[in-house]
């Protein structure tokens, strides 16, 4: 099952000194993504004016990871003190409910342009942390040469492969894409993927996607996509949810009674 997210269908805010695309519209009530694509919850595009900042709640226990795309930010936790995170870093770190986190930009001249993504520390059966422990934060630096042409993987349950650990079942993917350029992504059984489309052009099955846009994939054997153009994306492999385990027991057991 596939589902795209055009980037117009965001919930773009435009405030004075920032500008938000969210991914998932919790304000939507129709929206069937309206809470998340299985255990992604949040997914938001951060343009920040000179000066400029955010606020960011989770409203339960969450794995966040902040990619600063463009410019130099000072992020805060509850429980560390602030640090900066520059082009090209990726940053992760736990966060509790009703925990708040604070992003600068430190130009007084340029933008900031930064993505943000959470996880439901609690949502896969294989779960690597219990959302009641708040480790340090962790951030590396992936260069363009690293990404470039290949898909490379920024983030794991365990920080394999020199990637940022962020003790949850899920995988972050990062490449920059040459007009042409042929990714397949194995996807093993059980398992989800978000493609989100930084930059760029690309298409995945008869599908073309823009920048912005967003791409989900269920219960399919891999992630096929060609870049029509430079292009940039994230791709998120996702665990299965304890609650689409639960939905699948109960469709089997109902399906079981009908027989």
């Amino acid at each position: 099952m596939i589902t795209v997210r055009k980037s117009e269908d965001r919930n773009y805010v435009d405030l004075k000194d920032q500008k938000t695309w969210k991914t998932f519209d919790q304000e939507n009530k129709t929206d069937p993504l309206k809470k998340n694509f299985g255990v992604l919850n949040i997914l938001n595009e951060e343009i920040l004016s000179p000066g400029g900042g955010f606020i960011l709640k989770t409203e339960k226990d969450m794995v966040v990871v902040t990619y600063v795309r463009e410019g130099v930010i000072i992020y805060k936790t509850p429980f560390e003190e602030p640090k900066t995170i520059e082009t090209k870093e990726f940053e992760g770190n736990n966060a509790g409910k009703d925990d708040k986190q604070y992003a600068f930009n430190t130009s007084e001249t340029q933008e900031a342009h930064v993505f943000q993504c959470g996880f439901d520390l609690n949502a896969c059966e294989d779960s690597c942390g219990d959302g009641t422990n708040k480790p340090k934060s962790v951030k590396k630096l992936f260069t363009h040469a690293e990404r470039a042409g290949v898909l490379k993987m920024i983030a794991s349950s365990d920080g394999r492969e020199a990637t940022l650990p962020i003790q949850q079942d899920v995988e972050i993917y990062s490449s920059f894409m040459r007009d042409g350029n042929h990714i397949i992504h194995e996807l093993k059984p059980k398992r989800s993927a978000w493609l989100q489309v930084v930059k760029g052009k690309i298409s995945l099955n008869d599908f073309h996607l823009e920048t912005g846009d967003g791409i989900g994939l269920v219960e399919e054997r891999s992630v096929s996509f060609t870049a029509n153009s430079p292009a940039e994306i994230l791709l998120f492999d996702l665990c299965e949810s304890k609650e689409e385990v639960k939905e699948a027991s109960q469709g089997k057991l109902q399906a079981a009674q009908a027989r």
